[in-house]
């Protein structure tokens, strides 16, 4: 039989915390560096500079060169990556129990010592403004960071994590340096493992590694305002309009989060959701359509995406309206909300088998909720979830000035006021 898991957790004195699942009957260790830096701890100048420091860490110290650091992780059979998001950088590995310390040594020396040689930044600067154009020409991800730059104007949530062409056309050197520093700062940053590896023993790694980082004064973050309305993003070349539909919900962390994460599932969760159904099945307007609940730390959205001909936008956007204010005067069906919690309950559980997916979910819990919160918690707070909860919480959400629709297409494709049937409704 294997041996259970254990969880713990250890803050370094430099205020660096390190969690650790042992998972004893798994060959490798999956561990990874998670900094609470993306593109909203940005300004408009320096958009974009996370995601340029987590491509320039890989690019060599003065001790390795990018060429060492590939070929150390191509010996030890491991893999070695990185993200940024709008509120998190991160940046992980998975090797076999024998390398870790090796691993997380390379990793280390990359996060601590990067070197940003001038000549790799303006090579890398061309990879990100291609990266830029391939998210531009991909309009399901445009149509996204148009989406939350609307709902979020003038506020760092609203821009790219990518930069834009101009932010990142224009930065210098001495830019991603200076947010580099500022943004390597141990109560900033979540080392989390797991697998076959102990709390001391990673402990012990980490300290040597990151124990010499300095804290300095961080900038409090703004609290974002959502702001309602519809609008059109004028694309005339696309074949298909992009959808997005959202509503001021809460954050990653809220009370009500898993009531939120239920209702999302039974609108567009799963192949069986309400509005997969209706939009799709029974009126085919849609090749998709699901919808989500995306929490930040102090802020949130229940949003809808989907895509569809020009001709066909208006009435995918006003019968997606006529299905929530269904759910808002009928509510959901006992039947419906119990698929919802079985597919959410399963999915959890079946993420289980992964290391990185729990060592992932370490990190977010440390990041959103500052302690560790168990599986089981999760389980039975979703479990706890009613349709009469549900339905409460749509009728609160679904209203007029809770939302924002937009549109990418053509400058016709979305006429009059869409949102009016669910004006009135407080």
């Amino acid at each position: 039989m294997p041996k259970a898991t254990r969880v713990e957790k250890t803050i370094l004195p430099n205020g660096l915390t390190v969690v650790v699942e042992r998972m004893p009957h798994y060959p490798s260790v999956t561990a990874g560096v998670w900094v609470e830096s993306g593109s909203r701890q940005e300004t408009p100048a320096t958009n974009g500079a996370s995601h340029f420091v987590e491509h320039l860490v890989f690019k060599g110290t003065p001790t390795r060169t990018y060429t060492d650091i590939y070929k150390s992780f191509d010996r030890m059979g491991g893999v070695l990556d990185a993200f940024t998001s709008r509120e998190i950088m991160g940046f992980y590995f998975r090797v076999q129990k024998a390398h870790f310390p090796e691993a997380f040594e390379v990793l280390g020396d990359m996060l601590v010592n990067a070197a940003f040689p001038e000549n790799e930044l303006e090579r890398e600067r061309g990879v990100i403004l291609e990266e830029i154009k391939m998210v531009n020409d991909t309009p399901s991800d445009l149509v996204g960071d148009l989406f939350l730059a609307r709902a979020y104007p003038g506020h760092p949530l609203g821009r790219p994590v990518q930069g834009t062409v101009g932010s990142v056309s224009v930065m210098t050197r001495a830019i991603v340096m200076r947010h580099y520093r500022n943004m390597m700062q141990p109560r900033n940053m979540v080392v989390t493992a797991t697998g076959d590896t102990t709390l001391k023993e990673t402990r012990e790694l980490v300290a040597g590694l990151l124990g010499g980082l300095r804290n300095k004064a961080l900038r409090p973050l703004k609290v974002p305002s959502f702001k309602s309305g519809q609008d059109v993003f004028k694309r005339n070349h696309l074949e298909q309009a992009q959808i997005v539909m959202g509503f001021g919900a809460e954050p990653a962390s809220g009370p009500n989060r898993h009531v939120l994460m239920v209702l999302a599932n039974c609108l567009g969760g799963t192949m069986s959701s309400r509005l997969f159904t209706e939009i799709r099945e029974k009126r085919g307007l849609v090749y998709s359509i699901s919808a989500e609940h995306l929490g930040f730390t102090d802020t949130g959205l229940l949003s809808i995406q989907a895509a569809t001909s020009h001709s066909k936008a208006e009435a995918t956007v006003r019968e997606t309206i006529d299905v929530l204010k269904d759910v808002i005067e009928n509510g959901l069906s006992e039947e419906e909300i119990e698929i919802a919690k079985d597919n959410l309950i399963g999915g959890m559980i079946l993420s289980l088998e992964s290391p990185a997916a729990r060592m992932g979910r370490l990190a977010r819990n440390e990041l959103y909720f500052g302690e560790q919160r168990s599986a089981k918690e999760m389980i039975d707070g979703i479990g706890r979830v009613t349709a009469k909860r549900a339905a409460r919480e749509a009728r609160r959400l679904f209203t007029a000035d809770n939302a924002l629709v937009c549109v990418m297409g053509r400058s016709s494709t979305l006429k009059g006021d869409v949102l009016s049937p669910l004006s009135g409704r407080t």
